[in-house]
């Protein structure tokens, strides 16, 4: 009995300590990037994300952070430099969504992705944008409570024309809920998906004006 115990206790430490292998850099990563003003400290981070993507590919916070951070800067990206960032993102993104197919954070990160991929190339909105708009409903079914998923519907229905539906009077509402989504918002812990505030503030300043 003493010898099951003894097994037990070290295989529930060495579980511990694997989790903690990749939990800590990943916070220090978010740490960092919570408060990134270049797109160089974005792409340094990105790196580390990578390595520790590649050595844990089983680990549904390390595929979505990769995904999410390619993803995030694509736009902050360059002229011409949007668009491999965001097939670097695909593959993350993708495999996030695999490994949890019913998770409202995956959801709405492929809705965030194949928004990207039409800042990359607009042409991609007349196809891509339905599917965005497709995923972040599919997130907030998952759990109404996400204020990301709203912005991503949010932002889809804003930036689609008048003509098909779209445009900033029909997406008043959506902005309205999602502010109120974010206001409501406390993650779950340090390593739990958070970001989206800023842009959500971005997007509401502009029905001030």
């Amino acid at each position: 009995m003493k010898a099951l115990f003894t097994i037990l206790l070290f295989l529930i430490c060495h579980f511990s300590f694997a989790q903690d292998a990749w939990q800590q850099p990943l916070q220090k990563v978010l740490t960092e990037l919570d408060t990134a003003k270049t797109y160089g400290t974005w792409q340094r981070n990105i790196a580390s994300l990578e390595a520790l993507t590649k050595a844990n590919p089983d680990a549904f916070l390390l595929q979505y952070y990769t995904g999410w951070a390619f993803t995030q800067s694509s736009f902050q990206a360059p002229k011409g430099q949007a668009e491999p960032l965001t097939e670097k993102a695909e593959a993350h993104v993708k495999k996030a969504l695999e490994l949890q197919p019913q998770n409202t954070e995956a959801l709405t990160l492929m809705a965030y992705w194949l928004s990207a991929r039409i800042n990359a190339n607009p042409t991609r909105g007349a196809t891509l944008g339905s599917d965005s708009k497709g995923y972040s409903e599919k997130a907030i079914a998952a759990d109404s409570t996400n204020p990301r998923a709203y912005l991503l519907k949010a932002l889809v229905v804003y930036h689609t024309p008048a003509l098909f539906g779209g445009g900033k009077k029909k997406a008043a509402p959506l902005v309205a809920e999602a502010g109120q989504r974010f206001a409501a918002f406390k993650p779950d812990n340090a390593l739990a998906p958070h970001w989206g505030n800023d842009i959500y503030e971005q997007l509401a300043a502009d029905y001030k004006n």
